[in-house]
């Protein structure tokens, strides 16, 4: 694969070299460049959306309405209106405006009811996911009133989310990952896997919260409480999701576990990840000085990560996520020898690197990884980690 292949295929260097270095290391001194610059800003990419696996149903979904309707109708029946607007406490008037937005989402998503039908699976997640951050928000006026009253302790939310973290470990460990392909596997399993994280994530969010300073025992605890039943929710849902990925990958004769194949194929990346690694040259010559190469900055850019990263899912038992974000950075370890030997666009000290990139150059970097990228959904957007990874180079080719 020439340069041009790689710079039209993963784009990790297309704005620091080109537009990014362009603007920083030379002034727009030609019409031409500014107007090739504006051309290149009009350039249209192929629409491409990622695949997703997880469907709510109509029952779903209207579980969902029933679950936020009840604690809305706890909210009011715990705080009159005449209670809140006769308090003016910050605590008060923040849970009175989470109150707000989340009886402002049952009653957008219950004019929509009746259309669920017309609505596509991105949709409907959409609509799930405000469901369940509104019920979150419903739940934290609902706790605060009975952290004031005295009918709710800070210890009993704090069992809450120890039992949601029990609970979720076990829905974390009963996970089977049968599938037909490897490939189907990594993105509707690895997109299950992240639904699981993110309660998770609310869980452990929630549990710092009710060990929180200041004023410990209202404020923080109604913060976890809004955690603990939004995760507890999307427990509930990702059962569903399970059992209905479940149900679709059986569907085909030859669906079969793959979790061996999911351990394998992430060891396997990272092997082949470390052997390019070492073979790259992250410091080239910029005339008579060695200065650093644009590598490292993709490699700090797309690996250095403190928390999410493909090793992370993998510790927590996440393996179908571990995946596909280990494939996800294994496109960008595939493109660091195309840049060992092109200067960084930032560079410690007075050691600058002049490039002469023209505005004409950005925009035929553009027109061709437009091109390519339409060529390569015509060829394999079938298949469906290619149409994921297609969907994310998209996101970072818009952002140019």
């Amino acid at each position: 694969m020439d340069r041009r292949s790689v710079l039209v295929w993963f784009g990790g260097g297309l704005a620091a070299v080109g537009l990014g270095g362009y603007h920083q290391r030379r002034r727009l001194r030609r019409w031409s460049d500014r107007d090739a610059l504006h051309a290149a800003q009009a350039i249209d990419y192929p629409t491409v959306s990622s695949p997703t696996h997880l469907r709510p149903t109509d029952d779903h979904l209207t579980d969902a309405i029933d679950a936020l309707a009840e604690r809305v109708d706890a909210v009011r029946e715990r705080w009159p209106d005449e209670d809140i607007e006769a308090d003016d406490r910050e605590i008060i008037a923040n849970s009175r405006r989470q109150f707000e937005l989340a009886k402002a989402t049952l009653e957008d998503v219950e004019e929509r009811r009746g259309s669920f039908g017309e609505l596509s699976t991105t949709e409907r997640l959409e609509i799930l996911d405000d469901l369940r951050r509104a019920l979150g928000g419903a739940e934290q006026a609902v706790a605060l009133a009975d952290l004031q009253r005295g009918d709710r302790e800070r210890d009993d939310v704090l069992a809450d989310l120890e039992a949601l973290y029990d609970e979720y470990e076990t829905v974390r460990d009963d996970l089977t990952y049968v599938a037909h392909t490897l490939s189907w596997a990594v993105t509707a399993y690895g997109e299950l896997n992240e639904w699981l994280d993110d309660v998770r994530g609310s869980i452990r969010t929630g549990e710092r919260y009710v060990y929180g300073e200041g004023s410990a025992n209202i404020v923080e605890p109604q913060n976890s409480a809004a955690r603990a039943a939004s995760a507890c929710a999307r427990i509930g849902d990702v059962v569903r999701f399970r059992d209905s990925l479940e149900e679709t990958a059986r569907e085909d004769s030859t669906a079969d576990s793959v979790e061996q194949e999911l351990d394998d194929a992430y060891e396997g990346l990272n092997e082949q990840s470390d052997a390019v690694v070492e073979q790259v040259e992250f410091e080239t010559q910029d005339g008579t000085d060695e200065v650093n190469s644009h590598a490292p900055d993709i490699l700090i850019r797309e690996h250095s990560v403190s928390y999410g990263g493909p090793d992370d899912a993998y510790e927590e038992g996440l393996v179908a996520l571990a995946v596909r974000r280990k494939v996800e950075h294994h496109t960008y370890t595939l493109i660091l020898p195309e840049f060992d030997d092109v200067p960084a666009t930032r560079q410690p000290g007075a050691s600058i690197p002049e490039f002469d990139t023209t505005g004409a150059d950005v925009r035929d970097a553009k027109d061709r990884a437009a091109a390519a990228l339409d060529e390569r959904i015509r060829a394999d957007g079938d298949d469906p980690l290619v149409r994921h990874l297609c969907a994310t180079l998209v996101e970072r080719l818009e952002r140019q």
